[in-house]
């Protein structure tokens, strides 16, 4: 049973992850998304800090130079910043089209890899590459209509940005998560990404000066959403995931990750009433056969 517990707890991440856009995007119309990410952050400090003092206290400072720099960008970019980008997506385009998008991670770090590192990319990655960015593009703008860029930005255009930021920069998260784990428990690493991202959100906060809707806020249905999304799709989440891709080949993590945006377009389009259109389930299941594909064969060369 042993092999099959890392698996397992990464299907079950993906599963709680798919469920987040149910709630996220109730409140994106009425809150702003670093208010929302901000909370997020703050339920998952509150929860995960008794627990860290009694069992982990030691641990948590136990870290060398390059492994506070890796807490530190995974903390800032990937659950403060990227997050609220995502959520800041919802506002603009379909939230099944800003997950699926997501899945361009594969592609921004091999790129990032060639162009920083200067690695060789595995055979076929140019190929599969371009038809994931093909994918991406009529998943985006299913019609084809690309008058924004002579007339300047539009809604739909910023939300496929945003989204296309918070995945470039998930991607970069991911990478230093898994150097991490190599030495440290997943549960600190949690710890210190939603601490550093905590700060990072109460500093933005600060800085733009907007007042906090606490009548919005106060209200029981928001408290619940927010919980929820802070203790499910959040915390829980995320100590699974990173319990799991410990001890899971990266091959195989590969295609159990595959759970989160297939389970969440059919949650989207069941529970929101938001479907896709039939080209764009087309791009979107190009877009997955693509960076399977990326990612598989890094998996299997490392």
């Amino acid at each position: 049973m042993s092999q099959w517990r890392g698996p397992f707890l990464i299907a079950v991440a993906a599963l709680l992850w798919a469920t987040d856009a149910l709630f996220r995007v109730r409140l994106v119309n009425t809150l702003h998304p670093t208010f929302i990410v901000f909370f997020e952050h703050l339920v998952c400090v509150t929860a995960l800090l008794p627990w860290i003092l009694l069992r982990k206290r030691r641990e948590i400072f136990q870290l060398n130079f390059t492994q506070w720099c890796a807490v530190t960008l995974i903390g800032i970019g990937g659950s403060a910043i990227a997050t609220v980008f995502f959520t800041a997506s919802f506002k603009y385009v379909n939230p099944s089209v800003s997950i699926l998008l997501q899945k361009l991670q594969p592609v921004w770090v091999t790129l990032l890899a060639i162009l920083l590192l200067k690695e060789r990319p595995q055979k076929g990655f140019f190929f599969w590459g371009l038809l994931a960015l093909a994918a991406a593009v009529v998943l985006s703008f299913p019609d084809l209509n690309f008058n924004f860029m002579k007339e300047g930005v539009d809604l739909k255009s910023k939300g496929v940005s945003y989204a296309l930021i918070a995945a470039g920069l998930w991607g970069v998260a991911t990478v230093a998560g898994k150097i991490l784990l190599n030495s440290i428990p997943p549960s600190v690493v949690s710890f210190w990404r939603f601490i550093f991202g905590w700060i990072t959100l109460g500093i933005l906060l600060l800085l733009s000066e907007t007042s906090i809707p606490w009548e919005v806020i106060q209200q029981p249905d928001t408290l619940r959403t927010l919980a929820y999304m802070g203790l499910v799709p959040g915390l829980a989440a995320m100590v699974c995931y990173y319990s799991g891709l410990q001890r899971t080949k990266a091959t195989t993590t590969t295609f159990i990750e595959l759970i989160f945006p297939v389970a969440a377009v059919a949650l989207n389009t069941y529970f929101l009433s938001i479907p896709l259109e039939p080209v764009q389930i087309v791009g979107g299941i190009l877009l997955l056969v693509a960076v399977t594909n990326i990612s598989y064969r890094n998996g299997a060369s490392q």
